[in-house]
C-alpha cells in the first residue's frame, strides 16, 4: 500500500452504529484511496436456551411490531437475521467499504448460568457486569489481534455511549492502544447529542462535516427499518428523507501526539478541522 494511504478498521458495536456515526467519513476515506473495513462485533444470535428478559422482550416487540407478551426465543433470532439483512442493504450504498460481522450476542442476549446480565434499560446503560466483562474482553482482544497480525490497520473504536456494549469496546480499544496499536475513537450518533464526554486525557475532538455524502448516508440509514422508530420516533423515514434528524457532523477523538492519523483526516475534510 502507498505509504500515504492507510487502512482503517471501524469497530461497530451493533448493526447501524458506524453508518449512523461515520458514513460520510468512510466514503471520503475510500474515495481518497484509503482502505476501510467495518467490523460489527455484537451480531450474533442468543443461545437456544436463552429466556427473553424484560428488556429483550421490549426491544424485540418494538423492532418487530409485536406485543411484548407475544415474544418468544425464536423471535430474537428472527430479529438478528433481519438486522443483518438491513445491514447488508445499508452497506450496498457505501461502495468500497468492506464489512465483517462477528457472532458475539448483544448485551440483552447474554447470560450466565441461565440468568441475563442485563434485565432493564437501566442495566443496559449502567456499569458492565464484571463477569460479562471478564468473559468478553479477552475474547475480543484476541480476535482483534488476529485480524491485524501485520499491524496494518488504524483502529477506530466507539467512545462516548453509556451502552454496556459500547463501553466494553471502548475498553478494548484502550487495551489495544496500550500494546502499541494505532487507535482513535468516534462519538456515536445519536448518543453524542446528549453526552459527548470522552473520559481520557490527551485527546482532541475533531469535527468533520461533508454535505456531499449526506444523500448516501440518508439512504443507508433508511435501510435499518427495525431501528428507526426506537431511534428517531414516529415518522422517522419522512424526517430523514426530508433532510432532518441525521447530523452532517461526524465526531472523532485523536490523541494529541498522533502524527499518523492527523494528515489523513485533515486531507478528507472539506473545511478546516474543528477541534
Amino acid at each position: 500500500m502507498n505509504q500515504d494511504k492507510r487502512a482503517f478498521l471501524f469497530i461497530s458495536p451493533h448493526f447501524d452504529d458506524v453508518v449512523l456515526s461515520c458514513a460520510s467519513t468512510l466514503m471520503e476515506l475510500v474515495n481518497q484511496g484509503h482502505t476501510c473495513k467495518v467490523l460489527t462485533v455484537f451480531g450474533g444470535c442468543p443461545s437456544v436456551r436463552f429466556q427473553p428478559s424484560k428488556i429483550a422482550r421490549q426491544y424485540a416487540a418494538e423492532d418487530l411490531g409485536l406485543f411484548e407478551d407475544e415474544i418468544e426465543g425464536e423471535h430474537l433470532s428472527i430479529l438478528v437475521a433481519r438486522r443483518l439483512q438491513e445491514d447488508q442493504r445499508a452497506f450496498r450504498h457505501l461502495a468500497g467499504v468492506q464489512v465483517e460481522v462477528l457472532s458475539f450476542p448483544d448485551a440483552i442476549y447474554r447470560e450466565y448460568k441461565g440468568q441475563p446480565y442485563y434485565r432493564t434499560e437501566e442495566d443496559l446503560f449502567g456499569i458492565p457486569d464484571k463477569q460479562d466483562e471478564a468473559d468478553f474482553l479477552p475474547k475480543i482482544e484476541t480476535y482483534l489481534q488476529s485480524c491485524d497480525l501485520a499491524r496494518k490497520y488504524t483502529w477506530v473504536f466507539p467512545a462516548v455511549s453509556k451502552h454496556v456494549d459500547h463501553q466494553l469496546l471502548t475498553k478494548a480499544g484502550l487495551r489495544l492502544m496500550s500494546q502499541g496499536y494505532p487507535v482513535l475513537f468516534y462519538s456515536e450518533f445519536p448518543y453524542w447529542q446528549q453526552d459527548n464526554e470522552f473520559s481520557q486525557d490527551g485527546w482532541h475532538q475533531l469535527e468533520l462535516r461533508n454535505s456531499v455524502y449526506m444523500p448516501v448516508k440518508r439512504a443507508a440509514v433508511l435501510e435499518y427499518k427495525t431501528q428507526l422508530l426506537g431511534l428517531f420516533g414516529e415518522e422517522a423515514e419522512t424526517k430523514i428523507s426530508g433532510g432532518g434528524v441525521l447530523s452532517e457532523t461526524e465526531l472523532f477523538w485523536i490523541q494529541e501526539t498522533d502524527t499518523r492519523v492527523w494528515p489523513a483526516f485533515r486531507a478528507i475534510s472539506p473545511e478546516p478541522l474543528q477541534t
